[in-house]
This record gives C-alpha cells, sequence and structure tokens, in this order.
C-alpha cells in the first residue's frame, strides 16, 4: 500500500510540474540508483536486466531515467544508455547505429540492451523513480516532504476502505457474514 501511496505522490508531482511550467518531470528526490545488477543474455544480440521494482507510469518513457552499465574488473563506466519508446522499437532495425551508444527500453519489470558487445562481464547501475529499497525496512524513503500529506489521504482511504469490510464473526460454516 506504502509503494501505491509513492506512486501517487510522484504522479501528483509530475501533474504539478506539468500545470506550473508546461514540461512533465519528476523531482530528483522521489529518484533512487540501484547498482550491481545482474545482465543476462535474453536473444541474439538482446541483454535483459530485471528491475527491483516495476517502474512507475510516468510520462511515456520516464519510470527508468539512467542506465549505466560498470565492468566487473575495471569499475569504470560507461557512458548512459540512449532509451527507445514502443513507437521507435518498430523502427529500431532500419535506423543507422548512433556512433559510440547503446540502445536500450523498459518493459514490465525488465530492462532490455540492444548490443553486439558481449555484457556478461558487466554490471548495472540503474536510477528509476522509486519510494526506496522497498526489501530494506530501514532504508530512507525517497518521497519529499510536503508530499507526505498526498499519501497520508491516500493511505487513510485506504484503511477505512479495510476497517469497514464485514468480517465472518464465526466458522460455523455457513457463507453468510455477519459483523461483530
Amino acid at each position: 500500500m506504502l509503494q501505491d501511496a509513492i506512486a501517487l505522490a510522484a504522479k501528483t508531482n509530475y501533474n504539478e510540474a506539468l500545470k506550473i511550467g508546461e514540461i512533465g518531470y519528476v523531482n530528483n528526490s522521489f529518484y533512487t540508483t540501484y547498482k550491481d545488477l545482474a545482465i543476462v543474455n535474453d536473444e541474439v544480440f538482446l541483454w535483459r536486466i530485471e528491475l527491483p521494482e516495476i517502474p512507475l507510469g510516468i510520462g511515456y518513457n520516464e519510470g527508468v531515467s539512467t542506465l549505466i552499465l560498470k565492468d566487473s574488473d575495471s569499475r569504470q563506466l560507461t557512458y548512459p544508455m540512449v532509451w527507445l519508446n514502443e513507437n521507435q522499437r518498430t523502427f529500431q532495425r532500419s535506423m543507422r547505429p548512433i556512433p559510440g551508444k547503446t540502445l536500450a527500453y523498459s518493459e514490465g519489470k525488465f530492462i532490455y540492451i540492444i548490443s553486439i558487445v558481449i555484457l556478461n562481464y558487466y554490471t548495472a547501475q540503474i536510477t528509476m523513480i522509486s519510494g526506496g529499497d522497498s526489501t530494506d525496512l530501514f532504508s530512507e524513503l525517497n518521497v519529499p516532504p510536503d508530499y507526505f500529506p498526498v499519501m497520508m489521504d491516500y493511505l487513510v482511504k485506504q484503511l477505512m476502505f479495510a476497517r469497514n469490510v464485514p468480517v465472518h464473526a464465526t466458522n460455523d460454516g455457513s457463507d453468510v457474514i455477519r459483523t461483530t
């Protein structure tokens, strides 16, 4: 439920920025960088990275902002990948290659990299919109404090809805729900 509230806060921030400056963007404080993600071969010249969570649906392609590869031996970083949206993927194979750039696209919980270079020896560093590490209860929440009221309103509504659900008071085999 907290991840849903964070998503609502980020979307609210995006919509407010769109209204004020007519440019849709999300405040940098909503972003989290995940490092040392494994890269596996998916198909010929196609590599796959599993994200820690599905990126938020903000804009057409803005849930994940940056993807950089890191060499495991020398610790050197690549330049950021060039993102393709779904429409660009339909004609990507007929495009001329962009010199010195690697193409990538996001699809659900995965990032796909189009590359003729063998990427098994690299790890990925991804920056995406996220509330923080949801697997670590002690991680810091990546939401600006001025969006806490938006999150609290959402959470209170969800908890009130759960509180008002009728409870089956006895285990008597009857499907009839009686409130207690």
